[in-house]
């Protein structure tokens, strides 16, 4: 697994995309300072998962991003890209094992949103860290050794140098798991408390589940009984609409057949009529080419004819021409002889004119030579003139510029002296604005204080608006916790309420018969002449419940009703239903029992008459009279027996704790059971809860609107502190402004009284100025003088030589013009002599042209005599073709004839099929209209069928269909069903509100509470193999740790003397650390110092120690690549060539990047990258191979 690419892009200083490839070997990147090299190290930390930004050299992480330069704009994103090759004997995660390359890439953008990708695929650091656990690879590990980090491996804590052993040993990954294997105990251990928590809670609420579960399974019941007579009626329905249906179907399917036998007959036709129209079609197209073939023989025969007559043409003509060239020939023959005789007359006149044209010649090249030797003469003087003429002209040229420079100069004394004159109205309007600057700088000064002094009242405002709001909060949450409790308690006293009156509402604990009667009557009982049950009606004072409830005992099941009728009836009803046995007090006969005894209360121990302690309607006091009249209440068991003992009127004596004596000496006491026992505390407590209950949600909703009203508050005065904050903002940003703006005027002013000493000082200079150019004038006044002297010698010079130049002007007209004489001659003679050789010349060309046309002659008489046998027999050729074309013309035409016959024949039977097919359609529309009509009525059906599935849907949440086959073999419904369903509806009504939900929360929450139960075993389970994993990971990592601290201290003590030359040095285990762990120390002896402390060693000393120390643990467990950054800076060239040594040999098993200044280490590199800066502030790299530039030095030397 080694690099193979990085990319970088507006990462730090390196703007622009740039991209490093690194071979196996080693690779150096090289720059000058401040050039960007140790960004490159930044960005293989930062996109393997480095998260500290001050790791990066940085104080928050936005800062690797670009932040631009004088010319280029910030980036809004930085990204970093770091592919690996990878090969089988990586170590890496299984779904990772598949790849050769491995891209890792990290984008951070400037508002702070941040991706990572692995294969370019979005992932988690974690991803990012697991992949490199164990590899030596990663943010911490000994693979990336920056500046700074060498000393710190040997200035650091024993127990921080541990961790570079670790990481070779591979027990990062170990730690990691361990840190998971404790964060997932602590996860454990809370869920732990939390389940058993819930479970008691669970407990408290499956004891009232449980009544109301039973409550909702007899409703379930009559729901079923109901349900099941519904599904009845609609499955017979179903029946009797799934017959329609059938027979539909098979009158459909009758005339489907015949429609498809009509649609099959319907398209044979139309293939028929198809098929006939295409071999039309395709008959149609053969006449068309037949009758191009026809058409072609005409222009065939015509093209014949045509080229016949060209050929006779042709003929007469050849034969023309070959008479015409024979003739010619003849003529050409005759001319010949006498072009002969005439150029032997031309060769003779030549030979005379060559002998006086030579004489000629020799007098001309005297004449030649006089006129040089004058035309030299000439060219002297013009030379010796035009240098007295260009001295003249330079002459002339310096008085002018002199006397230019003189006006210049007056010019400039002008210019300066005007200039002098701006310079100082612009002193005066400078020293006028500074005064006005100064006053705006007071001003905008006066103002910043304002603006101060208010930002500071709005940050006092603030603060005490966020104490008000401290304060409500502190309040809400009070009332938040009440609110809480209230809720709890509310529900804690709904849910007692509500067992109790599902209790008195079912008659839980009474007679069956007492509890058939009381359901069956319901909430209409009155109507039925039902009062209802003694305990129901009765209200009894608190302190006698108990005594009052012994002395009725079973009576308190009694049932009131209006007559002894109304009782024969009910009797008959528990009789006829078997529903137990029931007892009745028939109000109107009561009216004729006995007068109410008044007891004596001045015997001891007496407390109340019953009766005058129970209250109940006006109607039903014969009830209480006739049960409680003589029922008298004593203190205890003794005052119930004196009682008795003292003689008086016989009465029943109930004490306060419930024993009873009556008056026929029974005497009753102990414990009771039964619904019965407590009925009337029951019923009180039911009051009493019921008041409770409204008393509870009063305060409830009290408390919970001044929970509301606090939450309005608190709206409000974060509103008021977000308005504070917004115009405190605000003010701060006014404040910055005229900060600014103050900051603008003081500038200002120190600009405008900097030009006030600059013009000041250029006042001063424009003086010195106007001194220099007085004297510069002087000094030109007098080199106008001398140049006007020096101009009049010149100009006499001239004209002496322009004298002599003309007197040898004319001597060279007088030599040449004998000479031009005697060219004439020689040209007159030579041109006599051209004459006559060009006659000659002109003869022979004529001979060879007639020649050549002789020749050409006898040729075209030659191919004339072939040309005119080939155009006879062509002209044979074309006639007895033309009359074979002339027969196969009238073939074809008669053939084209016959075809169009037949053609016309088979468009008239596809009409005829045409007529055939529109009268079977018709019969298809006729199918087609009466198959509609049955699929309507199949869908009228299916709309029926749909809404008694609907219907059952609704009614019972189930699906008709599949409870179709329970009732299909059934017979139907008797009419007396319907009574039932009415009874059962009744029933229903009767049984008031019911918890549904009870029976599957009951159920649920039992399986909640039994899952919870095993949950809490399996943490506990879990929490021990945890346990025994961290103890697992700890002994693993300790081994892996003790025999890689072994084999590394072996190889740190063979390397230590290689690098320094002898010497030695050991690492030593300290004692544990603050957390378990030993530390490691290095122990060094460089050459002859004794052994000591790596702290008192040289820079240069620890820098090499600490390369030893990481060689040591690459020698064991190579990393795929490592980063040296700068490693080699502190050492001399004698260690840096050591060093280079163990770099060179090392990266033979691990890729090697290089950042150095040195030389040497340089040479080492396979290639090197050079990291530049050319425009301030972007850094850009360059990358040579050194084979390449060694080769390339080679050839020059060579060369």
């Amino acid at each position: 697994m080694r690099i193979k690419r990085l990319d970088i892009t507006g990462f730090k200083s390196f703007m622009e995309r740039s991209v490093f490839t690194f071979d196996e070997g080693v690779t150096g990147i090289v720059g000058p300072n401040g050039c960007g090299k140790s960004n490159v190290v930044d960005a293989i930390r930062w996109v393997m998962g480095e998260q500290s930004a001050k790791n990066l050299r940085g104080r928050g992480m936005e800062d690797v991003i670009f932040n631009g330069s004088e010319n280029k704009p910030p980036l809004s994103m930085a990204e970093v890209s770091l592919t690996f090759l990878v090969d089988d004997t990586d170590q890496l995660s299984p779904q990772y094992q598949g790849y050769s390359e491995i891209t890792v890439t990290r984008r951070l953008f400037r508002n702070g949103d941040s991706e990572y990708l692995i294969n370019k695929t979005l992932c988690r650091l974690l991803d990012i860290t697991e992949l490199f656990l164990g590899t030596g690879v990663g943010t911490k590990a000994y693979s990336i050794i920056e500046q700074g980090r060498v000393g710190l491996i040997v200035s650091s804590k024993p127990e921080d140098r541990r961790h570079l052993l670790e990481e070779a040993a591979g027990v990062t990954k170990y730690k990691a798991r361990r840190k998971a294997a404790e964060r997932k105990m602590e996860a454990t251990e809370a869920n732990l408390l939390r389940v058993t928590d819930i479970t008691s809670e669970l407990e408290k609420r499956l004891d009232a589940l449980s009544r109301q579960s039973k409550k909702a399974e007899k409703y379930k019941k009559l729901k079923q009984r109901m349900r099941d007579i519904d599904l009845h009626a609609a499955s017979h329905r179903h029946l009797e609409l799934l017959a329609e249906k059938q027979v539909l179907q098979s009158r459909l399917q009758n005339l489907g057949s015949e429609e498809r036998e009509s649609l099959d007959r319907v398209k044979e036709l139309e293939e028929a009529i198809t098929r006939r129209r295409a071999e039309l079609d395709a008959e149609a197209a053969a006449l068309q080419t037949l009758a191009a073939e026809v058409h072609a023989l005409e222009s065939s025969v015509q093209r014949d004819t045509q080229e016949l007559a060209y050929g006779r043409r042709d003929f007469d003509e050849t034969n023309s021409r070959v008479t015409q060239a024979r003739a010619e020939l003849d003529g050409l023959l005759a001319r010949q002889a006498e072009m002969s005789d005439a150029m032997a007359a031309r060769e003779a006149e030549l030979s005379g004119i060559a002998g006086s044209w030579k004489e000629d010649e020799v007098a001309m090249q005297v004449a030649q030579e006089e006129l040089r030797r004058v035309n030299h003469l000439q060219t002297e003087v013009a030379l010796r003139l035009e240098q007295e003429r260009a001295g003249l002209v330079a002459v002339a040229s310096r008085l002018a510029n002199h006397e230019s420079n003189l006006v210049n100069l007056a010019r400039q004394r002008t210019d300066l002296e005007a200039r002098r004159a701006r310079l100082q109205a612009e002193l005066d309007g400078l020293r006028a604005q500074e005064t006005e600057l100064e006053s705006v700088r007071g001003d905008v000064a006066k103002r910043v204080e304002d603006t101060r002094h208010l930002a500071a009242e709005l940050a006092e405002r603030k603060g005490q608006e966020e104490d008000a709001l401290s304060r409500t909060r502190a309040t809400f949450t009070e009332n938040e916790v009440q609110v809480i409790a209230l809720r709890e308690e509310l529900s804690d006293k709904r849910s007692r309420l509500s067992s109790l009156e599902d209790i008195q509402k079912n008659y839980d604990g009474f007679d069956r018969g007492v509890r058939a009667v009381m359901m069956r009557a319901g909430t209409v009982a009155r109507e039925q002449g039902i009062f209802g049950l003694v305990a129901d009606v009765l209200t009894v004072t608190q302190r006698y419940e108990r005594a009052v409830e012994a002395a009725l005992g079973e009576r308190l099941q009694h049932v009131i009703v209006e007559s002894r009728d109304k009782g024969v009836e009910l009797v008959e009803y528990l009789k006829g239903h078997a529903e137990g046995r029931g007892s009745f007090l028939p109000v109107p006969m009561l009216d004729t029992l006995q007068p109410v005894l008044e007891p004596d209360f001045e015997r001891p121990g007496v407390l109340a008459h019953a009766l005058r302690e129970v209250t109940c309607e006006e109607a039903l006091a014969p009830v209480v009279r006739m049960l409680l009249g003589d029922v008298v209440i004593v203190q205890d068991l003794a005052s119930a027996r004196a009682y008795s003992e003292a003689g008086g009127p016989q009465c029943t004596l109930v004490t306060q704790e419930g024993e009873v004596f009556r008056a026929d000496g029974t005497i009753v006491g102990g414990e009771r059971e039964g619904a019965a026992v407590g009925a009337l505390q029951k019923k009180r407590e039911i009051a009493e809860l019921a008041t409770e209950v409204a008393r509870v949600e009063e305060r409830y909703n009290e408390i919970l609107t001044r929970h509301y009203t606090l939450q309005k508050q608190m709206g409000h005065t974060e509103g008021v502190l977000k308005g504070l904050a917004k115009n405190q903002h605000a003010e701060e940003v006014n404040l910055a402004s005229q900060e600014k703006d103050l900051h603008k005027a003081g500038e200002d002013l120190a600009k405008v009284r900097e030009r006030l000493r600059a013009q000041e000082q250029e006042d001063g200079q424009l003086g010195q100025s106007h001194m220099a150019l007085a004297n510069e004038e002087e000094t030109s006044r007098g080199e106008v003088a001398h140049g006007q002297t020096d101009r009049e010698a010149r100009e006499e010079r001239v004209r002496q030589l322009s004298s002599e130049q003309e007197s040898l002007r004319q001597r060279s007209e007088t030599a040449n013009g004998e000479l031009t004489g005697l060219r004439i001659k020689v040209a007159a003679g030579s041109e006599r002599g051209e004459s006559a050789r060009k006659e000659l010349d002109s003869l022979v060309t004529q001979r060879r042209e007639m020649e050549t046309r002789v020749a050409r002659l006898q040729a075209t008489l030659a191919e004339g005599g072939s040309r005119t046998e080939e155009l006879a027999r062509r002209t044979a050729e074309t006639e007895a073709g033309l009359a074979q074309r002339v027969e196969e013309h009238r073939v074809a035409a008669e053939g084209l004839e016959a075809r169009r016959t037949a053609h016309t024949t088979a468009s008239t039977e596809v009409r005829e099929q045409d007529a055939q097919f529109r009268e079977l359609r018709g019969r298809v529309e006729e199918l087609m209209q009466g198959l509609s009509q049955i699929s309507l009525r199949e869908r009228e059906i299916a709309l029926e069928l749909e809404h008694l599935s609907a219907g059952i849907r609704e009614r019972h949440q189930v699906d008709l269909a599949l409870e179709l086959h329970r009732y299909h073999l059934l017979p139907s419904l008797a009419p007396e069903t319907e009574a039932e369903l009415k009874d059962l509806r009744a029933q229903v009504e009767k049984m008031g509100e019911i918890n549904l939900t009870a029976i599957d929360e009951h159920a649920e929450l039992s399986k909640r509470f039994d899952f919870l139960i095993a949950q809490k075993k399996d943490l506990q389970s879990s929490m021990e193999q945890l346990r025994e994993a961290i103890t697992r990971i700890d002994a693993t990592s300790r081994e892996r740790f003790k025999q890689t601290f072994d084999v590394v201290n072996e190889k740190f003590q063979a390397i230590f003397p290689r690098l320094f030359g002898g010497g030695r040095a050991s690492l030593v285990l300290t004692n544990d650390g603050p957390n378990g762990e030993p530390g490691v120390e290095i122990v060094a002896q460089p050459p002859g110092k004794k052994l000591q402390s790596v702290n008192l060693l040289s820079g240069g000393e620890k820098a090499l120690t600490a390369v030893a120390l990481i060689f040591g643990i690459f020698l064991i467990k190579p990393t795929p690549f490592c980063l040296l950054d700068e490693v080699d800076a502190p050492l001399d060239e004698g260690n840096v060539g050591r060093y280079n040594d163990m770099v060179k040999e090392m990266s033979s098993q691990s890729q090697f990047i290089l950042i150095t200044h040195n030389k040497r280490t340089m040479e080492v590199s396979n290639t090197l990258y050079g990291v530049t800066m050319e425009e301030p502030g972007i850094s850009k790299l360059v990358s040579v191979r050194i084979s390449e530039a060694s080769a390339a030095n080679d050839d020059k030397i060579s060369a």
